[in-house]
């Protein structure tokens, strides 16, 4: 016989668990909108300008006149990027998901140098007798002259082994081989210090490209666990162009050269 108890309770359950799984497909689907936007600069070209929901992983680009339209949800964070530009980071919050069209204004990215202050020294200008008639005792450093130097910790300096062949060669002249470069060369110390100092850039930068593009970016983009985000970033570092187009704020041919890295896997 049947247990007519267990029977309603198992009905039960099964009802309110597909009424819960209603209620948040839902509530999802009402947080869920296509937002319509348009850049705005009255500089630059505004087409080609980069939208990528950091959240959800989608991307577009904004089309003649600077439009564009993207999927958001509440929460997500939307990156505008452009090589012309300088990035903008939106938050989609109660207020911005109720619109049904805004405008975001952006900054030109304009690429200047610092200002270099020469400080007078009472120079003529010919620079063996400036320097005969300076009395300086104390070597003068780039800061006296207002000139931008290196302040920090200088690494150890790699000798080439185009330089240790050169010096050979001059040997009467130079006086002397530098013994250590040339032990360092043949040990390998050389060649594992010039690996080790490549792969601390590649960590850092792999780090710093999944800080701004976000792991969910990633993880939905290329349908990959986020336990394999890092090395997939690390891989497209050193197989592509990435380095050098993330620096340049190039994030169209970023994402590009991801997507090929990505291809070439499968």
């Amino acid at each position: 016989m049947i247990n007519l108890k267990k029977y309603l309770r198992e009905v039960s359950f099964i009802i309110c668990f597909f009424l819960g799984l209603t209620s948040i497909y839902t509530q999802t689907n009402q947080n869920f909108k296509i937002l319509k936007g348009e850049i705005v600069n009255d500089s630059i070209n505004l087409s080609g300008i980069h939208i990528i929901n950091k959240t959800s992983g989608s991307k577009t680009i904004t089309n003649f006149d600077g439009e564009f339209e993207i999927g958001i949800q509440k929460k997500d964070t939307i990156i505008i990027s452009s090589v012309q530009i300088i990035p903008r980071v939106l938050v989609i919050d109660d207020l911005l998901h109720k619109q049904e069209f805004f405008k975001v204004y952006v900054d030109q990215f304009i690429n200047e140098l610092d200002n270099v202050v020469v400080k007078p020294h009472n120079l003529s200008g010919n620079i063996l007798a400036d320097m005969e008639n300076s009395n300086v005792k104390v070597p003068i450093n780039f800061d006296d002259v207002g000139i931008p130097g290196f302040k920090g910790e200088r690494q150890e300096k790699i000798v080439s082994e185009k330089t240790l062949i050169l010096t050979t060669l001059l040997l009467p002249l130079t006086g002397g081989l530098d013994i250590e470069a040339i032990y360092k060369h043949l040990s390998g110390y050389y060649k594992s210090l010039r690996n080790r100092r490549a792969w601390n850039k590649q960590d850092l930068l792999a780090v710093q490209i999944i800080e701004f593009y976000g792991v969910n970016f990633f993880t939905n983009t290329y349908s990959i666990k986020e336990s394999e985000v890092y090395e997939f970033v690390l891989g497209g570092i050193e197989n592509t162009s990435i380095p050098t187009d993330f620096k340049s704020s190039n994030h169209g041919l970023v994402l590009e050269s991801f997507d090929t890295f990505f291809n070439s896997l499968k």
